[in-house]
This record gives structure tokens, C-alpha cells and sequence, in this order.
């Protein structure tokens, strides 16, 4: 006759253990779920870091930017469209329409000098192929530009740094 044994827990007076079908998922979740937190906030904290470092470079940089260099660019900018915008009515001559505006681009340095502003350049030239005393043609000025003059434009470039 064969034996009946049963199967005995492994330990006395503890339920056995259900079938694994049976079995609680939630500690599993939960560790899930805390995994998930625990990548989201090392994203943030990545996110601080970077922010913290972009936001320090740039009150660095506005520390060392000074407002009256800007204004000294500007006004050069401002005496480079006003030597573009001369009229025939403004200038008897080329002469002195050049010596108008090389003065007030190197009176920039004067003004802005407890910035330490520097004219990088005072070119003011007529067309090619006149005189300083031919009479200023608007259309010329009108073409001016940085580059060399040509016969049918003057030069006009004030640069301050």
C-alpha cells in the first residue's frame, strides 16, 4: 500500500505559501513607482544644475558689460546713417562733409573716454575720381558704406569698441 505523506510548511503554524498566481503585486508596484520618483528627481536635479550654471554665466557677462560702450556703438552707428542721410543742401563740398563726420566720430572717444572707448575707425571719403571741393552729391553719401569708396559711392564707417 503507498504512503500518503503530506507536505508540511517549512514552518509550523505559518499558512503555506499561495500558488504564485495568488501572489500580492504590490511591493512590486510600489518599488516600481519608487524607481520612477527617484529617476524624475535626478532629472531635476540634472535641470537645477544646468540652469544654475547658464544663469551665473550671464550675471557674469552683464557684470562685465558696460552700458556706455553700448552708447558709444550707437552713437557711431547714428553718425554712420546721418553721413548716409546727408543731403546736397547739407555739404557745399566733399571736403566738408568728410571733416564733419571723421570729427564726430573721433569726439566719441572724448565723450565716452571713462569707458574706455576706442574709435577702430574713422573713415569718412568722398567718391572717387573729385576733389575735396567738388560739390557733395546726396546720391553718393546716400550709397555710402563700409567698404572702399567707388566712383559712385562715398565711404562712411565710424567703429567703436
Amino acid at each position: 500500500m503507498a504512503e500518503h505523506f503530506e507536505t508540511v510548511p517549512a514552518s509550523w503554524g505559518q499558512p503555506a505559501e499561495p500558488p504564485a498566481a495568488d501572489r500580492d503585486q504590490s511591493g512590486l508596484t510600489t518599488l516600481g513607482w519608487l524607481l520612477i520618483t527617484a529617476a524624475v528627481a535626478g532629472l531635476a536635479a540634472l535641470a537645477v544644475v544646468l540652469v544654475s550654471g547658464a544663469v551665473s554665466e550671464t550675471g557674469e557677462q552683464l557684470a562685465n558689460h558696460d552700458p556706455r560702450i553700448t552708447a558709444a556703438q550707437h552713437l557711431a552707428f547714428e553718425i554712420n546713417l546721418d553721413a548716409g542721410s546727408a543731403g546736397a543742401d547739407d555739404f557745399d563740398t566733399w571736403g566738408d562733409w568728410e571733416r564733419n563726420f571723421s570729427r564726430r566720430c573721433s569726439q566719441i572717444e572724448i565723450l565716452y573716454g571713462d569707458a574706455d572707448a576706442t574709435v577702430t575707425a574713422n573713415l569718412f571719403v568722398r567718391a572717387t575720381g573729385g576733389t575735396d571741393f567738388d560739390a557733395a552729391a546726396a546720391g553718393y553719401a546716400a550709397a555710402a558704406d563700409e567698404l572702399t569708396p567707388t566712383q559712385i559711392k562715398a565711404q562712411a564707417h565710424c567703429s567703436v569698441r
